[in-house]
């Protein structure tokens, strides 16, 4: 019997990686302020907390909870030294998309080692970009209504908006504030605040110019083509580095104090390694308040540890047995075999 090899990449989280002189923003530290919100305690449990019935998480359960909310960040900020600031950060994952679906429908291995480097199966279809499922939809759809619910309690909503190139993400967004904010602030989509960098065909995105048309609410500062979309097969190392990178990117040039970011499950577990928060699994759709003091030291600048390869190359790859009885996928010309990582690492 003949297995069929997959490529995995010496280093391939690393490879799009270096260290070059600085010419980025300057490195930030960051800390979780502990006692705001109930999912930065341990013993709450992510499997089974509802954080939409219980105002976010705030562990503050009194009437004028809010109001008393804003005055503590308004009384940290006002008393902090210099190069110090606090903010709120809202970390939201979009709702189900159709990958989730099917993913599910066909299960890891076969998703990692086949079908997630696909488009569809013939009957349903996840890629390119792939969009929310009705599910998806509905989730938003509740998320939204527990903002609105929170409003005449004064919860203090986002000063801004930054949100990942992917359509589900995108779609998430607009979804949920369009009924809550009557002049919300126009978001910035952001290229970097993407899912793990592969060849998942669900997370190649649309070209820029169809976003415009599709999401005229939202700032495009980027390409037309998706040059992220590659052979590179990010690492779980790799990842982290990146979202530290685009945080810091963010919080040195948006100067607001409340801030949303709408993304994805692997740049929210990056973000809350960056932010040494505890890990916490959030549901699709679901919404996780962070306080979080920001530290800057004006006289040091540091390294940049991500920059994107001008040119993307197909890397030298260590040829493995590990997805036996796979067809391989033709992709962009080629045909390869288990882009994903199985076992998962």
């Amino acid at each position: 019997m003949i297995f069929w090899t997959f490529l995995l990449f010496a280093a391939c989280g690393l490879a799009n990686i270096v260290l070059p002189p600085h010419n980025g923003p300057p490195r930030l530290k960051y800390s979780v302020v502990p006692g705001f919100f109930k999912q930065s305690d341990l013993a709450t449990d992510d499997r089974t907390y509802d954080a939409f019935r219980d105002s976010f998480g705030l562990a503050d359960p009194s009437p004028h909870r809010w109001y008393r909310f804003r005055q503590n960040i308004l009384a940290l900020n006002a008393h902090a030294p210099e190069g110090v600031r606090y903010v709120v950060l809202y970390l939201a994952r979009h709702g189900q998309g159709q990958h989730n679906v099917a993913e599910r429908f066909f299960g890891p291995e076969a998703w990692e080692c086949y079908w997630a480097m696909k488009g569809t199966n013939g009957t349903y279809t996840w890629g390119p970009d792939a969009k929310l499922s009705p599910q998806g939809h509905s989730e938003v759809a509740r998320t939204s209504k527990a903002w609105k619910y929170e409003v005449p309690y004064g919860v203090p909503l986002p000063e801004s908006h930054h949100v990942s190139p992917l359509s589900r993400s995108l779609s998430t967004l607009v979804e949920t504030w369009k009924p809550v904010a009557l002049n919300p602030p126009r978001p910035v989509c952001n290229e970097l605040l993407r899912e793990t960098l592969s060849l998942h065909y669900s997370d190649k995105r649309s070209k820029a110019s169809y976003l415009r048309e599709t999401y005229p609410e939202v700032e495009f500062p980027i390409e037309e083509e998706d040059s992220l979309w590659n052979f590179h097969r990010e690492s779980e190392i790799g990842r982290n580095m990146r979202i530290k990178h685009v945080l810091d990117e963010i919080l040195n040039k948006d100067l607001n104090t409340y801030i949303a970011m709408t993304s994805h499950s692997g740049v929210i577990n990056s973000t809350l390694v960056a932010l040494g928060h505890r890990p916490y699994a959030l549901q699709t759709a679901g919404v996780l308040p962070v306080v979080v003091k920001v530290e800057r030291d004006p006289k040091w600048k540091g390294e940049v540890f991500w920059r994107k390869k001008e040119r993307w190359e197909v890397p030298k790859a260590e040829m493995r047995s590990v997805c036996p009885g796979y067809e391989p996928v033709l992709v962009s010309g080629q045909y390869v075999h288990g882009m994903g990582v199985w076992p998962y690492s």
